[in-house]
């Protein structure tokens, strides 16, 4: 049994100390176990974007071919265009996963990457803060991060997002430069996803607190030590296969922002629970930052900008999730005491049954994959239709709707439309095809697919597609079932392709 009977050295704070538990592995590992035998559990949830199909499909093609992609290799209406594969090593994580073990493969290593996450932010926390506060911050994170929970490279992203910002405000809260360590982690977030370019914007806001917060006379080496962090940053952000196109590609997607509209996950998001929530909290501990006085401005402003960017498009929910905590933490318990860490007690006694428990929790997660058998759910992956359709011998040019891209490439079909819209599907593309399917009329969007010279579709059994589809007699019903519906263009019949 682990015994600590005395604090760590303190975490320095402005003028205040604020002590540091020792650490010690069972709570947050209890606490990260217990999350992946919950995801295990309700894996099939963990399949449920369209996106997981495609992903799986890029690393096995880079696999494959020995490199990494740079034009368009799975479309017939964009096919060549530029395109980078740059989650790729998310890809060929999830490619591996797949290989290995099919979807529960794929589960697997999504609740493992969720359970680390996990482990390691209730550890950090724990020891700054009362088990009480830690355990709720731990859980509100949980709670924001919920929708997310998915098998796509993103959830791959969350460990390093939140490993270069507890690195960050490490230093702050030690008046010491960053690690150096922390550029291995932008190397491993700019191979991983695309978001690592938020990490300039969140390094330089606590870089301007280092320095308005540094001691007399010690401003201009702060800013030295900060602003030369920063530049080995950047240039380590660009040792991926694609160079400084990495980061470029960030300015494609917010540049132009036309499929933004149109993706749920950059919708505002409104005044649901989690809005309501995220919104309650940021003003909740802003004022009891507020309390500690102007050494915690820039993190009330960073409180308030990640609050407001989550309103504005829901995908940021996990960078506030993930970074708030990590600002409030010291903070919080420096200004209330009875927040802080808390000196070992008799709870020691409890490590053996902890311990039991966290391999139960293993055990139950891991039986509870392979019995389920987690595959994608109907809605993503119209399996019977695809099968009619190359029954019926369809060939040439299909048109799916957008949630079946990613099934079609996974198939070898190559898509009108998938998931890759960040740098695709653009220049009036994706805006002109959703105008026309949301349209009443019908010669708008046979006039929009018919550039492409569509000679098969494959769509959701009811909606607005389905009913352009059934309203012209050109076009035949081959199949449809509860989930898809597949129509052939009159006189074009033979093999699929």
């Amino acid at each position: 049994m682990a015994v600590h009977t005395a604090l760590q050295p303190p975490v320095a704070m402005g003028a205040t100390l604020v002590a540091v538990r020792p650490w010690r592995w069972t709570d947050p590992v209890l606490f990260g176990t217990a999350l992946f035998a919950l995801l295990m559990l309700a894996s099939p949830s963990l399949l449920g974007d369209p996106d997981s199909h495609w992903h799986v499909a890029v690393g096995r093609l880079i696999w494959d071919g020995g490199a990494v992609p740079w034009t368009d290799p799975f479309s017939h209406t964009v096919l060549g265009d530029p395109w980078i594969a740059k989650e790729w090593l998310s890809q060929l994580l999830l490619f591996a996963a797949h290989r290995a073990g099919g979807w529960t493969g794929v589960v697997l290593v999504t609740g493992a990457a969720l359970g680390l996450l996990f482990t390691l932010l209730f550890a950090w926390l724990e020891r700054r803060l009362r088990i009480t506060a830690a355990m709720t911050l731990a859980l509100l994170t949980a709670l924001f991060l919920a929708p997310h929970f998915l098998a796509r490279p993103h959830v791959f992203a969350f460990l390093p997002l939140f490993l270069w910002v507890r690195g960050l405000v490490d230093a702050l809260d030690e008046r010491r430069a960053p690690s150096p360590w922390l550029l291995l982690v932008i190397v491993l977030w700019a191979n991983l996803h695309g978001s690592f370019t938020f990490a300039y914007p969140l390094a330089a806001l606590l870089a301007l607190e280092a320095v308005l917060t540094a001691p007399t006379g010690r401003h201009l080496g702060t800013i030295i030590r900060w602003g030369a962090f920063g530049l080995a940053a950047l240039l380590a952000g660009c040792l991926t296969p694609y160079g400084v196109h990495s980061l470029l590609v960030t300015f494609t997607v917010f540049g132009s922002g036309e499929s933004l509209p149109y993706i749920n996950e950059w919708q505002p998001i409104g005044w649901t629970m989690l809005g309501f929530l995220s919104v309650g909290l940021a003003v909740a501990l802003s004022g009891a930052l507020l309390a500690g006085g102007w050494r915690n401005a820039i993190r009330i402003a960073a409180i308030g900008l990640l609050a407001a960017m989550t309103i504005r498009h829901s995908r940021f929910l996990d960078v506030f999730a993930l970074v708030v905590p990590l600002l409030v933490a010291v903070p919080l318990a420096t200004r209330f005491p009875e927040l802080g860490a808390e000196t070992p007690t008799d709870r020691e006694r409890w490590e053996w049954p902890k311990r039991l428990a966290i391999l139960l929790l293993a055990a139950t997660g891991l039986v509870a994959a392979f019995v389920r058998g987690p595959e994608p759910g109907p809605k993503v992956t119209p399996r019977e239709a695809l099968a009619a359709a190359r029954e019926a011998g369809l060939r040439g040019p299909v048109y799916n709707s957008y949630d079946y891209g990613g099934f079609l490439i996974a198939e070898g079909v190559p898509t009108f439309i998938d998931g890759r819209t960040d740098q695709l599907y653009l220049g009036g593309f994706i805006s002109g095809l959703f105008g026309a399917v949301g349209k009443a009329e019908h010669q708008p969007f046979f006039d929009f697919i018919d550039r492409y010279r569509v000679t098969w579709a494959i769509v959701p059994s009811k909606g607005k597609e389905q009913a352009h589809f059934a309203a012209m007699p050109a076009w035949r019903l081959i199949h449809r079932d509860g989930t898809a519906a597949v129509y052939a263009k009159e006189r074009l019949r033979g093999s699929l392709d």
